[in-house]
């Protein structure tokens, strides 16, 4: 081995050897000799030195040292100059070439670097001119001494750090070494002995150039050493590499370690050389690219135009960075310096150099890159202190601006600034208040939906059940169907499937907790438990409102579309009964949103689902087939209902945990041994105990963790000398083992006490709490009281039961099955219904006894429900269950034992009882509970009881009554408790029940009520809309009321609440029509578009849009199968459509006009059109022909219809409605009584009944054989355009203005018992001595109204267009109005006889007022004039004009005095009636103000409804 590397080494000299040989004859080649013997190098001839992109005569600025000159190099190949005997240099014989090593990139950084500051340099430093060469120092010395011409700030700052380097005495020696290298180099280089190119380094600009020039060529000279050395660096490795086996063969030789040794020493310093070459390579080029950087960084730095900043100058702070950048320039030159110093050194000194290692490159790069961090962060220091000095800049002139606009604002006239600036605001009020609202409403919207935090939830399962051990759940992260469902493209559901215990859940909490890690940043996670036991969240609706939650709180932009609907439906949006179709809805439309990138959706124990889990498992299957970017898991027990629907998944993958057994086993045996441990901890076991417990465990446990947790449960308190003996005890299997508790629970001494328990907890529809248990069963006497006795008493009922923040629930859903199933005879001996009677009877009774008004002292009426706290302790807490579920045990009971049971439907029974005390107050707790809907619904339910078991009593009537006021009262009572006894009771009608009942509990601060109905009307629920309502329709099952608005959407409502569910955009005009399919799956709907689209009415997905028709679509109908749509368009056609194609296969002309209305015939033999032509036509369905043509009608035709029997056809059109004979066409009966077209027409499901809509803004009801009116329907502000009846008769919708009313077709006779304006009321004034009040409304009329009774005493008419404001003289005798009719009138206050018309202006009069002596009458118009008026003959005594907008009048009688007692008001939005600025009462919808006056403690209120509202309040609060 020693031989062979003599050898090598041998042979390496050898090439070094020959390598210099061949190096000094290439070099010798190609240096041609001049006349004299000195070798040069051609230059070019020196241009012009203005640059073109100067004024003439302008001298370009010098390159900086990062700028490249275009001086050829000797591998340039440039053309030699010939030299005359002058020594002048004349042209060359030929054009240089440009280098084929030229750098572009470089060169063009290094033209930008400048490129902001200066012209590029066009022209080339001139050539050195030699001359007599004095000493090296003296020559030095001269050169940086000479005075700067005119350079750029990077040019004297690149100067200023040579110069300081060349006098400063410890780098002197370098810059002089530098500068006869530079001498050697270059000087060598040209033919004209009288340049000397020393002498050119006077001129800053020739300096960079030359060291860049040195640079550049010394990088070339060295890579070439550098190739050389890297080879010899390559070889010198590759034997270092065998080192340790030459060690290994030398270890017998002694004689050859010591050579050896000496070897791989030599070798070590042969690697110097290489090592240093490469580090000034790689730092050569990091110092010039910093050096290309800072120049240009420095021409933006220290411009002078950053030196001042408003009144601060930073010229101070520019000095001292100017300095530090002199000092990173000196730092970068002399490291280039030295380069250069090295680069042109003979090759072998260099390596020589390099074996000794005399120069650390990588030290001098380092003391560079020091100066430039302190450089650094010197400058984010300056930006700092720079921005923040230019914010104050820019505050300063806002300030300046400021003050000059308020210059500006005096000036203008006080008058008219006033009301400008009060309206300007009002309006940023406004729309602060809006902002506001919006950031409130997305709270409160996330709020109503969070039924629970599935996160808190998985945080209570897993402290529950011991923790979550990574042992017990790892295994299924490599399992092949877990592995196929996370890589898979198309595998999106992952099903997990086992028998009770097997460990589901805790496998769900372990995939989570391994996907919150995995998914960080690249997707959402959201999740949800299941749990049978919690009636809140065992159901589909509760399932996708915890996933919407999650994924909501992770993407905070999806609540867009939640809002969308919840914006119309607050909070019964999630919990009504249409709850499903509209969370289903928004669930596909957040995963339809693009900015949703990916998602994993988690749903644990489907088989805990107690309600809608067939709608759940076909949304899951259409989701995960739909939706490639997000992936399902789900677990359930091996149901073969759930696996029959989950069969029809394309992209499902199952994974089985009885086919997984061998993975279930291991997890279990580490489940064990970490109990076992536990408990060997706890109860001081013996190895051997703790040996013989964890081996019967894992024998017995097959497969169960659930039996595992359960034994353990049970051995925690047993101590370890017994626990063997017990041990056996503990038979094998799930149910053999809840066997022994239940048995054990039986030996006990509380044993009737603990199977109580257990039987209201298997009853009871939501885990109830330690508060409340107490009122559900009877406990010991001094237990109640006590947490610790109570939690003592549920440790009784053995593992059943779990006790976690005071909650009780099972400790796993089999046990409950176990309870209601196997264990049920011992667990409920009287029987299940009896059991919920008790739980019945027992609500009732704690709620009595604990339920009273204003149960948490809110005081203030209008407390919001967001500011009442529970007090501590919390007076609701015993009652909180019972107040949301009393009628659910009820339903559950129906019992007519009354031998064994006192019938409570009785009057003056229970139910009676309760209800006559508490109602309100329950309300009231249901409010704070925040569970309002479960009191509609139960109201309704206890209603449904009634009218089943047909009681004989005044019960049903009470219960009919509460569940109309809680319909009325609802939305303010939800959101203001307290509003209860205020709103809710002053604004029910007079004769209501339950207003009587809690009279007492009205506010005694309102002495003098509002006039209100008698009774309820039949208007059940009005849904308001943003936009006019073009046509309404009920679905075939009664649930759902759709409707068509002008803004292009479809919205559908929920029949029993009155509640929007789901918004259908698509349309690109007004929906004209719309309609439901008769099995009630699609909507249709034709629009302004031209289009018709189909709808699914469960999800709100446009499943067709058919297109044909040449203009608006103005009706659509479904046949009663459902396979057809007929449209009827302004284009005159009806079109015939396939509903499953889209395809149009049939077109029916004929008309001569639009049409309007088009329908099927119950037998699906005819269709009927209606058109402007004024006729109606029937169509065979089938051949297209036209059987008949109906006429009659003086105008258009809006509306047909045909009976259920298809006998006859009905049609709208002038003012009348026409009943036709479907089989002859004769006209049987005209119905007449509206005032204005007739829009739409129905007939009722049974045929007794016909409901028309008018322009008059009536319904009305006919008598379909007599043709008889029996309803007029009155409330809708506009056209009614669209009616239709419900399924089953009992209601009637209509759509007119921007709302659809919902009305009773049964009892609604008696409609409105107040009379009032038929419009908006627009203005309202009280008389100087408050006995009267006058309105004036949009239907063109004045009325005066006693305050006292609140009767209308006058109705004045005479004015053709809205009356806007009116006004009483400070007499009281007269009353001015002013009208868009452009007059003002004067009556008479006591007669309503006009006395004068004053006519004049030419634009709307806005505002009147009468001159405090009542002579003069002043009127505003929106023509900016003022007019004056004299009151006795009506003549116009002035006209002032120069108003810039419309001028209010009021405050010209201001001496009229009004008594004034209270600080009453009514709010901003016209919603509340407020005291000392606070809201005390709120004003329904129909009660909202347009206008108001107040005289003393009397508030006249003008409703948008056209009703007046008077009310007096009392002094005292």
């Amino acid at each position: 081995m020693a031989d062979s590397l003599k050898k090598r080494w041998a042979s390496l000299k050898k090439r070094w050897a020959s390598w210099r040989e061949r190096r000094e004859k290439s070099k010798a080649r190609d240096s041609p000799k001049t006349q004299g013997g000195a070798t040069a190098t051609a230059t070019p001839a020196p241009p012009s030195t203005a640059s073109p992109a100067s004024p003439s005569g302008a001298t370009s600025p010098a390159p900086s040292a990062t700028q490249s000159t275009e001086v050829p190099s000797p591998k340039q190949g440039s053309a030699e100059y010939e030299s005359t005997p002058s020594g002048t240099p004349t042209k060359p014989h030929a054009p240089t070439s440009p280098s084929t090593d030229h750098d572009p990139a470089r060169s063009n950084t290094c033209a930008r670097a400048t490129s902001h500051h200066q012209p590029a340099v066009a022209s080339q430093a001139p050539p050195p001119t030699p001359s007599v060469e004095p000493r090296a120092e003296a020559r030095a010395a001269e050169s940086t001494k000479q005075p700067s011409p005119d350079l750029s700030t990077s040019q004297r700052l690149w100067d200023a750090a040579y110069n300081s380097l060349s006098e400063d005495k410890d780098t002197a020696k370098l810059v002089e070494s530098y500068m006869e290298t530079l001498d050697k180099v270059l000087g060598d280089r040209t033919r004209e002995p009288a340049i000397d190119v020393l002498t050119t380094l006077k001129d800053p600009s020739q300096r960079q150039a030359h060291m860049r020039k040195l640079v550049e060529e010394g990088q070339a000279n060295i890579s070439t050493l550098s190739k050389i050395t890297q080879g010899v660096g390559d070889a010198v490795q590759f034997v270092l590499s065998a080192k340790a086996m030459v060690d290994l063969a030398i270890q017998n030789i002694p004689q050859a370690a010591l050579p050896w040794a000496g070897v791989c020493i030599g070798l070590q310093i042969l690697l110097n050389p290489v090592q240093a070459i490469e580090s000034n390579l790689a730092g050569i080029a990091h110092v010039i690219t910093r050096m290309d950087w800072y120049c240009a960084l420095a021409e933006h730095i220290l411009s002078q135009d950053n030196i001042v900043v408003g009144k601060e100058s930073f010229k101070s702070v520019q000095l001292q960075l100017e300095s530090r950048i002199v000092e990173l320039y000196k730092a970068l030159l002399l490291y280039q310096m030295k380069s250069v110093c090295s680069f042109y050194r003979h090759q072998p000194w260099i390596v020589l150099r390099g074996l000794a290692n005399v120069d650390d490159w990588d030290a001098y790069l380092k003391s560079v890159t020091d100066t430039e961090a302190t450089l650094q962060a010197d400058l984010s220091q300056f930006n700092s202190q720079y921005t923040k000095s230019l914010l104050g800049k820019l505050v300063e002139k806002a300030e300046e601006r400021k003050a000059l606009l308020g210059d500006i604002h005096q000036a203008l006239q006080s008058s008219i600034a006033v009301q400008k600036e009060t309206h300007q605001a009002v309006r940023d009020g406004n729309t602060l208040r809006k902002e506001i609202h919006r950031d409130e409403k997305d709270t409160k919207c996330l709020q109503d939906l969070r039924l629970t935090d599935p996160r808190h939830d998985k945080t209570r399962i897993i402290e529950t059940k011991g923790g979550l051990l990574a042992d017990a759940y790892s295994w299924i992260l490599g399992n092949a169907e877990f592995r196929q469902w996370r890589e898979c493209e198309q595998s999106q559901l992952l099903w997990i499937k086992g028998d009770p215990g097997k460990g589901k859940t805790m496998l769900l909490c372990g995939i989570i907790h391994e996907l919150q890690f995995s998914t960080l940043g690249t997707g959402l996670l959201s999740f949800f438990f299941c749990q049978a036991t919690d009636a809140r969240i065992n159901n589909a609706t509760a399932i996708l409102r915890g996933l919407i939650y999650l994924l909501l709180d992770q993407q905070p932009s999806l609540i867009r579309h939640v809002r969308k609907k919840y914006d119309h439906a607050g909070k019964a949006l999630f919990e009504d009964a249409n709850g499903w179709v509209a969370l289903s809805d928004i669930f596909t439309n957040i995963l339809r949103d693009s900015s949703l990138e990916g998602a994993y959706l988690i749903i644990d124990a489907l088989d805990e689902c107690v309600n809608d889990l067939p709608k759940l498992l076909k949304f899951i299957i259409e989701m995960s087939s739909t939706y490639s970017h997000v992936k399902w898991v789900v677990s359930s027990r091996n149901w073969p209902d759930i696996e029959k629907s989950l069969n029809a998944a394309t992209q499902i993958v199952r994974l089985c945990l009885e086919l997984n057994e061998a993975s279930v086993s291991k997890a279990i045996t580490t489940y064990v041994k970490i109990k076992v441990h536990s408990l060997a901890e706890r109860n001081e076991y013996e190895p051997d105990t703790r040996d013989a417990v964890q081996k019967y465990l894992s024998e017995n446990a097959h497969g169960t963790f659930l039996w595992v947790a359960l034994v353990c449960h049970e051995l925690a308190d047993i101590p370890g000398w017994e626990a063997e003996e017990i041990l056996t005890t503990f038979p094998p299997g799930l149910n053999d083992l809840y066997w022994r508790m239940v048995n054990q629970i039986y030996t006990s001494r509380n044993s009737k006490l603990c199977k109580e328990i257990l039987a209201i907890a298997s009853l009871a529809l939501r885990p109830i709490t330690l508060d409340e248990l107490p009122s559900l069963v009877d406990m010991p006497r001094r237990s109640s009281g006590s947490d610790k006795a109570l939690s003592e008493i549920i440790e009784l009922c053995g593992s059943f039961l779990t006790l976690c923040k005071r909650t009780i629930s099972f400790f796993h859903q089999s046990a409950k099955d176990f309870l209601l199933g196997e264990a049920a005879p011992d667990i409920f001996p009287s029987g299940i219904q009896d059991l919920h009677h008790a739980i019945f009877s027992r609500s009732l009774r704690v709620m009595n006894n604990t339920l009273r008004r204003d149960i948490y002292s809110l005081d203030a009426p209008g407390s919001s429900i967001d500011n009442a706290k529970p007090p501590d302790p919390d007076p609701l807490a015993s009652a909180r269950y019972a107040c949301v579920y009393w009628v659910d045990h009820l339903c559950d009971w129906q019992s007519s034992d009354n031998i064994k049971h006192p019938d409570v439907s009785q009057d003056d029974g229970d139910i009676d009882d309760f209800l006559r005390k508490h109602y309100l107050h329950w309300l009231e707790a249901l409010s704070l509970c925040r569970s309002m809907s479960q009191g509609i619904s139960s109201m309704t339910k206890l209603e449904n009881i009634l009218q089943q078991r047909k009681i004989a009593s005044q019960l049903p009537s009470l219960v009919y009554d509460m569940r109309r006021f809680v319909l009325y009262c609802r939305w303010v009572v939800e959101n203001y408790p307290l509003q209860v006894y205020a709103s809710a009771l002053v604004f029910s009608p007079a004769r209501c029940i339950t207003r009587d009942l809690f009279r007492q509990e009205e506010r005694k601060w309102i002495t003098t009520a509002p006039v209100v109905e008698d009774d309820w009307n039949a208007c059940l629920h009005t849904m308001e809309h943003s936009e006019a309502v073009n046509s309404v329709a009920f679905s075939p099952d009664s649930k759902l009321v759709a409707s068509g608005l002008d803004d292009s959407t479809v919205k559908l409502w929920d029949a029993a609440t009155g509640t929007c569910t789901q918004t259908l955009e698509g349309h690109s005009s007004n929906v004209r029509s719309v309609t439901f399919s008769p099995d009630s799956k699609l909507v249709a709907s034709g629009s302004g578009d031209r289009t018709v689209k189909i709808w699914d009415a469960a999800t709100g997905v446009c499943t067709q849009t058919l297109e044909g028709h040449g203009d608006w679509v103005r009706s659509v109908t479904f046949s009663p199968d459902s396979k057809l749509v007929a449209s009827g368009s302004d284009d005159r056609t009806v079109k015939i459509w396939d509903a499953a194609t889209g395809a149009c296969t049939q077109t029916l002309e004929g008309h001569g006009g639009y049409v309007f209305s088009v329908t099927f015939s119950p037998d699906s033999k005819l269709v009927a059109s209606g058109s402007g032509d004024s006729t109606v036509k029937l169509w065979d369905a089938v051949t297209g022909a036209c059987t008949q043509t109906l006429e009659g009608h003086s105008g258009s035709v809006f509306s047909v219809t045909f009976s259920p029997d298809s006998k006859l056809v009905a049609s709208a059109g002038d003012s009348t409605v026409k009943l036709w004979d479907a089989a002859t066409g004769a006209c049987t009966q005209t119905l007449k009584g509206h005032n204005d077209y007739v829009l739409s027409v129905a007939f009722s499901p049974d045929s007794k009944l016909v409901a028309s809509g008018s322009g008059d803004r009536t319904v009305k009801l006919w008598d379909a054989v007599t043709g008889a009116c029996t309803q007029t329907l009155e409330g809708h502000r506009g056209s009614v355009f669209s009616v239709t009846f419900s399924p089953d008769s009992k209601l009637v919708a209509s759509a007119g203005d921007s709302t659809v009313k919902l009305w009773d077709a049964v009892t609604g006779t008696c409609t409105q018992t107040l009379k009032g304006h038929n419009d908006y009321v627009l203005s309202v004034a009280f008389s100087p001595d408050s006995k009267l009040v006058a309105s004036g409304s949009g239907d063109r009329t004045v009325k005066l109204w006693d305050t006292a009774t609140g009767a209308c005493t006058q109705t004045l008419e005479g004015h053709g267009d809205h009356v806007r404001s009116v006004t009483f003289s400070p007499d009281s005798k007269l009353v001015a109005s002013g009208s868009g009719d452009r007059t003002v009138k004067l009556w008479d206050a006591a007669t309503g006889a006009c006395t004068q018309t004053l006519e004049g202006h030419s634009g709307y009069v806005r505002s009147v007022a009468f001159s405090p002596d009542s002579k003069l009458v002043a009127s505003g118009s929106n023509n900016r004039t003022v007019k004056l008026w004299d009151a006795a003959t009506g003549a116009c005594t002035q006209t002032l004009e120069g108003h810039s907008d419309w001028h209010d009048l009021t405050s010209w009688s201001g001496d009229v005095k009004l008594p004034y007692h209270l600080d009453c008001g009514v709010s901003s939005d016209g919603r509340w009636i407020t005291r000392d600025s606070e809201n005390w009462l709120w004003l329904p919808p129909g009660c909202q103000a347009a206008s108001s006056a107040i005289a003393g403690s009397t508030i006249a209120i003008g409703c948008s409804s056209g009703r007046v509202l008077i009310m007096t309040f009392s002094t005292d609060s």
